[in-house]
């Protein structure tokens, strides 16, 4: 057994990073940076995308991250953007899981944590599930705390609640048997710089491509050295999608307020679908000049400070 991947541990683990990070947030800062950049996270004077992003969690308000983070709160501010009818259909949102009646839920349906990562299941047939062992695990992803592990302090100020959605059609279903494809749109300054696409994944494997806006693929943006996915080299492997355009265009709504933020989106019969909102992306997918573009393109003195 992998010790690390148990329960106990990771909940262990994500006290203890939170005590860290309450006596020196910015050494678990370095901590996380480290790794990825081989040399020293810079908060005193932040160039690229990475550092910017941590100087904001440490120095900014950042109470809107914590509110579009929220995988159902979320639908407060996609709502006041008129943008609701570009999510998935919500059946119902519970604090405690004892609350769910599974009764009442569809045949076929996803259920997921609000905050966290990984924390979803796929239930394509309600009547094939263990209700007992599927009850056991949404309750430890609610006692679970998230956020200490990589120093993103907004997702520690999300009260947990489960919530279930809609399954959604698969439009990619020859290229990505395995999962949806996931079109991880980067924007700045409320306008998209690239797109990252996922798909086929598997865990925490995943194949990927990387365009520019107009469907350009740009393999260059993307590191060759992470374990973790397979970046395809065929140009094309991934067919523009045929809303490419009005995923754009919600993208910069919605965008339109941060620095930067990362909107994810599937493509559901030809319509774009809101998946979640991140503001601490992975880090070190990217080539170093890439985040270092990004970063110059944002202007700190502009950014909300803490109260």
């Amino acid at each position: 057994m992998n010790i690390k991947k148990t329960f106990l541990y990771q909940f262990l683990r994500e006290n203890y990073l939170k005590l860290q990070v309450a006596i020196n947030p910015e050494k678990e800062v370095d901590r996380c940076y480290y790794p990825h950049f081989n040399k020293h996270v810079n908060l005193k004077k932040p160039h690229n995308l990475i550092e910017k992003i941590y100087w904001m969690e440490l120095h900014s308000d950042t109470s809107m991250w914590t509110l579009c983070a929220d995988k159902y709160r979320v639908r407060e501010y996609i709502s006041n953007l008129g943008l609701l009818d570009y999510m998935p259909k919500l059946y119902g949102h519970w604090d405690k899981v004892n609350e769910i009646d599974f009764n009442q839920l569809p045949d076929s349906f996803v259920i997921k944590a609000n905050n966290g990562c990984a924390t979803v299941k796929v239930v394509p047939d309600k009547s094939k599930i263990n209700l007992r062992a599927l009850r056991k695990e949404l309750k430890r992803w609610l006692i679970l705390p998230y956020g200490w592990m990589h120093a993103q302090i907004h997702y520690t100020r999300i009260k947990p609640c489960i919530l279930a959605e809609e399954l959604l059609h698969n439009d990619y279903l020859e290229l990505s048997p395995k999962s949806l494809v996931d079109f991880k749109v980067y924007c700045i300054n409320g306008e998209p710089q690239f797109i990252w696409v996922a798909y086929n994944r598997v865990n925490m494997h995943v194949h990927v491509q990387c365009f520019d806006t107009n469907w350009n693929p740009k393999p260059e943006y993307a590191r060759n050295s992470m374990s973790h996915y397979v970046y395809d080299k065929n140009d094309m492997v991934v067919n523009k999608p045929v809303c490419l355009d009005e995923m754009m265009d919600i993208a910069r709504k919605i965008s339109k307020q941060f620095p930067q933020v990362r909107t994810d989106f599937y493509v559901v019969n030809g319509r774009p679908v809101i998946g979640e909102l991140t503001f601490t992306q992975g880090y070190g997918f990217l080539k170093e000049e890439v985040y270092d573009r990004m970063g110059e393109m944002i202007d700190l003195s502009k950014v909300k400070k803490q109260n």
